[in-house]
């Protein structure tokens, strides 16, 4: 009996371990995420500390605190480093570059939080080579994405192009601004355009091995270079659920935590939105890449909405059929039938993304995105029916179909809705909804 405990203990701890040993979803894209790296042009102040300016990983003063990262500025060295995440469709890769500061400073209160994160995203079409080729880049400053491209059958979508991508050999260049106030300031990610530093003062921060020191040397524009560490997103997307103010990483659901001139500093991907670039809501750019960009552009070619790899979204929906049982307008007229989806009160897909006038009764409408009558249009590259969403676990997932009327407002035709476990599937197939004036067919999927 001792000897089948010892072996059973044994098993036990190997499982444990191997599961431990396991590489965290995006180092399996490493190579791929090191040959992109973007060269970083890095704008330094230095009435606000240049160290400030540097960007570094969350934990760089040995813990996962929020509410001392920038007290502890001065006293831990800042090793130049990016988060990194990859997401894989059939047709591309979507590389995030994500840039960490414990302190985002400026000369008023408005201007100041503790830490910051702002990010980028390459979009690199698959091909026969190792690495594929560089389609085009988006980048976010102040909650707004601006798009760029070298390739002129990219045309315009929800978003327009915002100028083309400098390269440093195969790397595409970027600018990081520095702390300070106004629209170049606050760390935000532009393409690089070539000009001089502000104030003269600025660093490189070029990927050559990952082995990243302190900058000793900021004096110049842009002629000192330095090498950066790249870092798993993963490390920050693991720890998401350590929310709780005081002590933790987050304050609540996507927002680290910081006290110093406000309890909540900046979002986290996974809740970033831009108000204004279309149809597009909540961190669908970190769940579903795929559907931010081809929302953006057009004329991006064969792209495929099908993950080979997607570890960043918790809830998966594909709504396949919508049918109306019920004629809502005036005079029994036939409805123009719409879906609402929300996740955890959340609207993410509505009368913009599909709508189907004057369906008839009892007929199924297929659904796909941006058919049929759908009011923004059809912006997509090929016939989907998906959307990923990252929000929190056992969280409500509500489909609501309703009658678009412009005269009395849009009237409901029913709901349906439920609250999966992660790792299950909740499937209606034809089902009623809650007025019993419209049938749905749609699977969820969590993980």
């Amino acid at each position: 009996m001792k000897k089948l405990f010892i072996l059973l203990l044994t098993l036990y701890v190997c499982t444990l371990s191997a599961s431990a040993s396991e590489p965290l979803p995006s180092e399996q894209y490493r190579d791929l995420a090191e040959h992109w790296a973007p060269t970083i042009y890095q704008d330094v102040n230095e009435r606000f500390l240049v160290r400030a300016d540097i960007p570094t990983r969350f934990d760089y003063d040995g813990d996962w605190r929020g509410d001392n990262n920038w007290e502890n500025l001065e006293n831990y060295p800042q090793i130049p480093s990016a988060y990194f995440s990859v997401r894989e469709t059939l047709t591309h890769y979507f590389i995030e570059y994500d840039f960490y500061y414990p302190r985002d400073d400026g000369p008023i209160s408005l201007e100041k939080h503790e830490n910051d994160l702002e990010g980028c995203i390459l979009v690199i079409r698959k091909d026969d080579t190792p690495f594929g080729q560089l389609q085009l880049m988006e980048t976010q400053a102040h909650n707004h994405w601006y798009q760029y491209s070298n390739d002129t059958a990219i045309t315009s979508g929800s978003e327009n192009i915002d100028g083309g991508i400098r390269l440093d050999g195969h790397r595409p260049e970027i600018y990081l601004s520095a702390n300070g106030i106004g629209t170049d300031a606050g760390h935000g990610v532009k393409a690089y355009d070539g000009r001089p530093a502000n104030g003269g003062d600025g660093i490189i921060f070029r990927f050559v091995t990952g082995d990243a020191v302190m900058p000793e040397n900021t004096a110049g524009s842009y002629e000192q270079a330095y090498d950066y560490a790249l870092i798993t997103m993963d490390e920050l997307w693991n720890r998401r659920y350590d929310t709780g103010g005081a002590g933790h990483t987050y304050n609540d659901w996507g927002h680290f935590h910081g006290d110093t001139y406000t309890d909540s500093s900046c979002t986290l991907p996974w809740i970033k939105d831009d108000p204004d670039d279309g149809p597009l809501h909540d961190g669908v750019y970190w769940s579903d890449p795929a559907f931010f960009i081809d929302t953006h552009l057009n004329g991006l070619g064969d792209f495929s909405h099908t993950y080979v790899s997607n570890p960043y979204y918790t809830h998966k929906i594909t709504l396949s059929e919508v049918t109306s049982c019920a004629n809502k307008d005036p005079f029994n007229d036939e409805s123009d039938i719409f879906v609402k989806i929300s996740v955890d009160g959340l609207e993410y897909i509505n009368q913009n993304h599909w709508k189907h006038n004057q369906a008839p009764k009892n007929v199924p409408q297929v659904v796909y995105w941006g058919k049929d009558d759908a009011e923004f249009g059809d912006q997509y590259s090929e016939p989907f029916n998906t959307i990923y969403f990252a929000r929190q676990d056992n969280t409500e997932v509500k489909i609501e179909v309703l009658d678009k009327d412009g005269t009395s407002g849009n009237d409901t035709m029913g709901i349906l809705a439920s609250s999966p476990a992660p790792g299950t599937t909740v499937e209606w197939s034809d089902q009623f909804t809650s007025t019993d004036e419209a049938k749905v067919s749609a699977l969820i999927e969590t993980q």
